[in-house]
């Protein structure tokens, strides 16, 4: 099982979401970059940006919020790079 490390940018704007949000969004995070983080399974949206420069994935949850993170196959982490709402992720691909 890979570690989930949550960068300050991650951190920060989950502290924004409000408690009911929060635990749904987690309990995703949670699921598809742990236990689905190799697997193809259709509750997790996940996919690789192309063109990224550091292989940098990203993660729809619920439609609403989008998490692009970072896959440390030798350490055995997940560095989640940051958490946001999805329109304003649309606009942030390029940056990744």
């Amino acid at each position: 099982m890979y570690k989930l490390i949550f960068s300050e940018e991650a951190l920060k704007y989950l502290s924004q979401i409000p408690k009911k949000n929060l635990v749904h969004v987690k309990e995703v995070i949670s699921l598809c970059l742990g236990e689905y983080l190799k697997k193809i399974t259709r509750r997790c949206n996940k996919k690789l940006l192309k063109g990224s420069k550091k292989r940098t994935y990203r993660l729809h949850i619920s439609m609403t919020h989008t998490a692009f993170y970072r896959i440390d196959d030798e350490n055995k982490r997940v560095l989640i790079d940051d958490v946001m709402g999805i329109n304003q992720a649309h606009s942030r691909y390029g940056l990744y």
